[in-house]
C-alpha cells in the first residue's frame, strides 16, 4: 500500500535517496549535513515556505518531493508559480503521481496557478534533471539522477519548460581564428583592466558580483533575484573553496565591468567520502583533493552598461588562460539557457563542446 506523508524529519527526507542511489557509480551529493542545513538554515526559508512529502510503501520509504515557494520570482516575473525540488523516486508510475499530487495540493492551497522544477530550491541553486550522458560523473553542484526521471516526471503531466545545457573544454582546445582576432583587438583597449579576486576584501568582492549578476541576468527565463542574507551566505560558501587563479574580474575605467568565477571540481573529494569504507573515508578524500585537475564555471556575468564590447569573451579567455598555467586541465561550464544562442556561439567559439542537458518540467495545477 502506498501512503504519502508530509514530514518534518528533514534526516530522513535527506537520507533517501543515498539508499536509493546505493551501488550507482556516478551518483555524487552534497554532505548530508550540507544538505540539512540547505533545507533548515538556508537564507531562501527567509521568504519561504515548503512542505516536504516522504512516500512509503510497506513501511520502506520509495519516494520524496519537496513543495515550495518563491516569492521573490513571483514579484519580479509577476506571476503565481509554485515549485518543486529534492524530487527522487523509484521507477514506479504510480509513485510518482502521488508525490507530485500531493505537491500540487499544497501549492494550491498557497495560491500558486502552476508548478515548476526541479529547483533545489531555486535556480541560484542545484536545479535540473540529467536528460543525457549517464554514463559522466556530475561536476560540483550539478544535479545527477537516473535515465528514467524524465519520462517519470512527464508521465504526471507534466512537460519542458527549459532546457539548460552544460559544456566542457579541456587545455588542448584552441579557439576559433575569429575568436583569436576578436581578443587581440578588444584587449588594446587600455581602460580594461583584469585583476583577481581580491581575498582580503572578500565580501565586498562578492557583493559587487551579485549585484552585476542581478543586473545581467534579471531579464533571463528562470532569473532570481539574490538577496543580500543570499549574498552573504554566498561569500561564506564561496570562501572556503575559491582559488584565486579561477577567478577574474574585468574593470574598465577602475570599475567592476564583467566577472567570471571557476570553483575546483570537489565532487572527486564527495564521491571519494562518500563511496569509500570508513577505514579508508580520509585517506581517499584526502588523495582525491590533491589529484583535482578540473574545475566548474560557475558565475559570469557582464553589467549591461557595458554589453557590446566582447567583455564576456575577455573574461572567458582570461580564466582559460589562467587556469591552465596553474595546471587545470579540464572545466565544465554550466548552466547556460538552451535558447542564449549568442553566449552559446561565443563558448563554442572558444573551444567548448556541449555535454550534458538539464530539463526544467511545468504544470498548470
Amino acid at each position: 500500500m502506498l501512503k504519502v506523508v508530509e514530514t518534518q524529519n528533514v534526516k530522513k527526507f535527506v537520507n533517501f535517496p543515498f539508499k536509493l542511489y546505493k551501488g550507482c557509480p556516478h551518483y555524487v551529493t552534497d554532505l548530508k549535513s550540507n544538505l540539512i542545513k540547505l533545507l533548515t538554515k538556508d537564507p531562501f526559508w527567509q521568504n519561504n515556505e515548503r512542505a516536504l512529502f516522504l512516500l512509503y510503501e510497506d513501511g520502506q520509504i520509495i519516494g520524496r518531493i519537496c513543495a515550495l515557494t518563491n516569492r521573490a520570482h513571483n514579484k519580479h516575473w509577476q506571476d503565481k508559480t509554485g515549485f518543486f525540488g529534492f524530487f527522487d523516486c523509484i521507477n514506479d508510475m504510480r509513485a510518482a503521481n502521488m508525490l507530485f499530487h500531493s505537491a500540487a495540493i499544497w501549492l494550491k492551497h498557497k495560491g500558486c496557478e502552476t508548478i515548476q522544477g526541479p529547483v533545489n530550491p531555486s535556480t541560484n541553486h542545484t536545479c535540473g534533471v540529467l536528460v543525457d550522458n549517464f554514463d559522466k560523473d556530475p561536476f560540483i553542484m550539478m544535479p545527477y539522477n537516473f535515465a528514467y526521471y524524465d519520462e517519470l516526471i512527464k508521465s504526471c503531466g507534466l512537460e519542458k519548460a527549459k532546457d539548460l545545457v552544460a559544456f566542457e573544454r579541456t587545455d588542448k582546445e584552441e579557439m576559433s581564428p575569429r575568436m583569436q582576432k576578436l581578443i587581440a583587438r578588444i584587449k588594446k583597449n587600455k581602460d580594461i583592466k583584469f585583476r583577481p579576486i581580491n581575498l582580503k576584501n572578500f565580501d565586498e568582492e562578492v557583493h559587487k558580483i551579485c549585484n552585476i549578476y542581478n543586473e545581467s541576468w534579471a531579464q533571463n527565463w528562470g532569473f532570481v533575484p539574490i538577496s543580500d542574507a543570499e549574498i552573504k551566505q554566498t561569500a561564506k560558501e564561496l570562501k572556503t573553496i575559491v582559488k584565486t587563479e579561477m577567478t577574474t574580474m574585468c574593470e574598465v575605467n577602475g570599475e567592476l565591468a564583467a566577472f567570471a568565477i571557476c570553483v575546483p571540481n570537489f565532487n572527486h573529494v564527495l564521491k571519494a567520502w562518500q563511496q569509500s569504507n570508513v577505514a579508508t573515508k580520509v585517506f581517499k578524500a584526502v588523495s582525491a583533493y590533491f589529484k583535482m585537475k578540473d574545475c566548474r564555471m560557475l558565475m559570469l556575468g557582464v553589467h549591461p552598461a557595458h554589453r557590446g564590447r566582447g567583455l564576456e569573451l575577455l573574461v572567458v579567455n582570461e580564466i582559460i588562460e589562467n587556469c591552465v598555467k596553474k595546471g587545470w586541465n579540464k572545466a565544465e561550464l554550466s548552466w547556460l539557457l538552451e535558447d542564449n544562442k549568442g553566449i552559446i556561439s561565443v563558448v563554442q567559439e572558444t573551444g567548448c563542446y556541449k555535454t550534458k542537458t538539464y530539463r526544467i518540467y511545468k504544470k498548470n495545477i
